[in-house]
């Protein structure tokens, strides 16, 4: 007997997230594609149906902001962030030195002392505690490192200039160990790229985890940038993890602005500045893509480096001189680049605004989605410009659970500017959510958590005002992040003629009595493809 579909889902809430039908109990699926919902599918028949007795369905999590190589990497190195002290990450750091050579690596990621945020590990420390081997911890923020004097020793001599003032030294102007941005990034290129098949192993290691937490897209916040967690044949490594079958997520990626460069070209072409043959955002297909140009404005606000207009010097924590920065943001867009800002304070925000601006027709610029990752700090009279220009905020809304006592402490009576989620939904502003996972946890059921409470991990609240309710918190790591990555026409919402990528919730998050945080996920699937299932409810 033929059967029409592959597989009809019944005895379910979907929560569609599609305004015009918000609610069904049965799902069709075919060839990988959503057919119809209840009435749509009722009298087809499949290979297989499954009622899944009241579970809840809602469209595949996005993560719209994360660095899935350096989490995949990570679970081979020393994990710190459950060490709560300096104290602590310097017994862990001599608890695995002493079972490597003397010559290997201490490779640590994720310490952040939550006693005294401001205290790292300094070089003598670090030589003591790992017996003279190299040592290399990243810090929790991503945008620190602590090392060892043997690995201070390898790095340039002379400095270039960019770095200079991002090597920490004591009063008597030794470097202490602890090294910022530019610095940082001198590290890993003395450490060198990771091979392709190292890549390869990284990505199919954390989209495996994607999938056990409903995650079924991610957009991936830089590639081809140093260090061992990346590569310049990075786009390469996710087509052949796809190709594989292991990259178990669908992957946006963006590319570092460090690989733009000026390209030849006829003169009455707007390219000025982009990458070889002229590609820009789009290439790729419904499994691997290109998406935006990746460009880091300032600093991490963990780190104390937002720049800010209330700063006695405004452009100190630009990453650059901001006339170039102004540049890149512009020529990027004019080759035919969504451009991904990362804006930890206003100052930052404030540039590439004026940068957008100039950059070209205002219906054109709109189109394009340009988007800020973070938005640290967004002042009141930029919401409008930002609804204006079309730019999409991507938050991290666990940074208000691991990092809000801190900025809160950092930004004092700029709290209420920070990590906006309400005054942007209200303006018209789409606001996608993501984790920036290695830096924060990235379960989207704990975000969409953090995006209702606002509260630190010492309980305070943390801008109460821009509090949400659970429903828009869903469409943020739904179908507002598939609209930032620009395939909001075909994932994000639950309809017929899109991708059948869909999560199985075992309550549903809008009226459940729990936190959304304990809902548990009970299945994945991927372009009808169960990648996930907890329980083997879709496994018979």
């Amino acid at each position: 007997m033929s059967r029409d579909l592959d597989l009809i889902l019944r005895g379910v809430k979907i929560r569609t997230m599609d305004p015009h039908r918000p609610i069904a109990h049965s799902i069709g699926i075919w060839n990988g594609w959503i057919v119809g919902l209840d009435e749509q599918v009722a009298g087809c028949r499949a290979e297989r149906e499954i009622d899944l007795d009241g579970a809840t369905l809602l469209p595949g999590f996005h993560d719209a902001h994360c660095h899935t190589t350096s989490f995949g990497v990570s679970a081979n190195q020393l994990e710190l962030s459950d060490a709560t002290t300096i104290d602590a990450v310097l017994d862990r750091v001599s608890d695995h030195a002493s079972a490597l050579s003397q010559d290997s690596w201490v490779i640590g990621v994720g310490y952040l002392d939550r006693e005294d945020p401001s205290r790292h590990p300094t070089s003598a420390e670090l030589d003591r505690a790992a017996d003279g081997r190299p040592v290399w911890l990243t810090h929790r923020s991503g945008h620190m490192c602590a090392v060892s004097s043997s690995v201070l020793d390898l790095l340039p001599d002379p400095l270039p200039a960019a770095a200079v003032q991002y090597v920490v030294r004591d009063g008597a102007g030794r470097p202490t160990g602890l090294l910022e941005e530019a610095a940082m990034e001198l590290v890993k290129e003395v450490v060198g790229p990771g091979s392709v098949e190292s890549m390869v192993a990284a990505i199919d290691v954390a989209t495996r985890h994607y999938v056990t937490e409903g995650i079924t897209s991610i957009t991936e916040a830089g590639i081809g940038c140093p260090g061992v967690d990346h590569s310049p044949l990075e786009l390469g490594a996710w087509q052949l993890a796809s190709a594989r079958g292991l990259a178990h997520t669908r992957a946006h990626l963006m590319v570092y602005s460090e690989l733009f460069h000026d390209v030849a070209h006829n003169p009455v072409d707007a390219a000025r500045i982009g990458l070889d043959l002229g590609l820009h955002t789009g290439l790729g297909d419904d499994r691997v893509r290109v998406s935006a140009m990746k460009i880091w404005l300032d600093g991490a606000g963990s780190a104390g480096r937002a720049a800010s207009g209330e700063d006695e010097d405004p452009d100190a924590h630009l990453v650059d001189d901001p006339l170039r920065l102004h540049a890149a943001v512009v020529g990027a867009h004019r080759a035919g680049w969504q451009v991904a800002a990362h804006a930890m304070g206003d100052r930052a925000v404030d540039l590439l605004l004026d940068a957008l601006e100039e950059a070209g027709p205002l219906d054109e610029v709109r189109s394009r989605r340009h988007r800020i990752e973070h938005g640290g700090l967004i002042r009141d009279d930029q919401v409008t410009r930002l609804r204006d220009l079309g730019i999409v905020v991507a938050i991290q809304p666990v940074f208000i659970t691991e990092f809000g006592d801190a900025l809160a402490t950092q930004f004092g009576n700029r709290t209420s500017w920070s990590i906006r989620q309400r005054s942007l939904l209200d303006a018209g502003i789409v606001v996608a959510a993501s984790s920036d996972r290695p830096v924060a946890p990235g379960a989207p059921l704990l975000g969409v958590q953090a995006m209702v409470d606002r509260v630190t991990s010492s309980g305070a609240a943390f801008g109460p005002g821009e509090r949400v309710d659970v429903q828009e918190a869903l469409l943020a790591y739904t179908c507002h992040a598939a609209y930032a990555a620009g395939v909001d026409d075909r994932v994000g919402t639950l309809t017929a003629r899109k991708l059948a990528d869909i999560v199985v919730l075992d309550d549903d998050p809008v009226t459940s009595a729990s936190d959304a945080a304990d809902i548990y996920v009970l299945a994945t699937i991927v372009g009808g493809q169960v990648v996930h299932d907890r329980i083997g409810a879709l496994s018979t």
